[in-house]
């Protein structure tokens, strides 16, 4: 049997500057957290979408995790493609990593539903329409964000099989499909179809340790930024890559070709080249001519 276990997923923002740059893309990367939801195993505990990047912590087996993190970022470069006409410039490469430790974990999750506020968004995470925050240790009466329209009054929720396929496509911008029993609201597939409040919750057991942690300085936040960084790793030049790899390749091989290597000793090469120079996944699939699939099982 597979172990659950919690995972944080992200991107840089350095890289994924278009990630998000109109209402139609807001609605559809936050949507397809529940699209992604209903075809894996994997709890979504919460996420948080800025312009830039998404945020989110996973529960579930790492390949499930995996497979989420794998879909949701082939889903948006497909989705960025067919209504922009082209991925341009947008370099959308999700991580993710395990949270094994508490403190960690704690800090993470009230890292992830925080993001707008300590991006210097004129608001608190629980009226955030882009991310989980208004969910946690609410009163039974809350009302949530996604079902207030525009001009302020409500709306109400209705099963997404009560829609047409039509809308059911434009709702989730996929042709796959979601329980037929979902709710969704305002164009919004709503997260409380599929995020596991009580598991966000039983995180910090009481409204006040949750408090204190939502209010955490800047230190831990740099803790988290150090281990996302550390997880990603670096890219060189694309010249100097291959030079480290040459020299690298000699070192444990005595010779420079990477095609003379076997699968075993490619493998062997792409660890050697995370731990002593910290390169990313991406890049050392790439050098090592193997898929970057096979890569990230065996290097991170």
């Amino acid at each position: 049997m597979k172990t659950s276990k919690f995972f944080h997923l992200f991107a840089n923002g350095d890289d994924a500057r278009n990630f998000l740059i109109s209402e139609q893309d807001f609605y559809a990367a936050f949507n397809r957290f529940g699209l992604c939801a209903a075809q894996f195993d994997v709890k979504v505990v919460c996420f948080s979408l800025e312009d830039s990047h998404p945020h989110g912590l996973l529960y579930g087996a790492e390949e499930e995790c995996d497979a989420f993190r794998r879909y949701y970022e082939q889903s948006t470069l497909h989705f960025v493609r067919a209504t922009r006409g082209t991925s341009g410039d947008l370099n959308l490469v999700c991580e993710i990593l395990e949270v094994s430790d508490q403190k960690h974990l704690m800090n993470v999750a009230t890292y992830i539903i925080n993001q707008p506020t300590k991006d210097g968004k004129r608001i608190m995470p629980y009226d955030y329409l882009w991310g989980t925050g208004p969910l946690y240790f609410r009163s039974p009466n809350t009302i949530l964000p996604w079902m207030i329209r525009p001009d302020g009054s409500l709306d109400t929720p209705i099963p997404i099989r009560s829609l047409s396929v039509h809308e059911r496509r434009k709702v989730l911008s996929s042709k796959r499909e979601v329980p037929g029993d979902w709710l969704v609201c305002n164009g919004f597939l709503l997260p409380t179809n599929y995020v596991s409040v009580n598991l966000f919750e039983k995180i910090y057991v009481t409204h006040n340790c949750f408090r204190a942690f939502l209010s955490s300085g800047g230190r831990n936040d740099d803790i988290i930024k150090q281990s996302m960084a550390e997880r990603r790793g670096i890219t060189m030049d694309d010249y100097e890559a291959r030079s480290v790899c040459g020299r690298i390749c000699a070192e444990l091989f005595g010779r420079r070709d990477v095609r003379t290597l076997s699968v075993s000793q490619r493998l062997d090469l792409g660890l050697k080249m995370r731990r002593d120079v910290r390169l990313t996944p991406r890049q050392i699939a790439t050098l090592v001519r193997l898929p970057e699939v096979e890569i990230r099982k065996y290097i991170l």
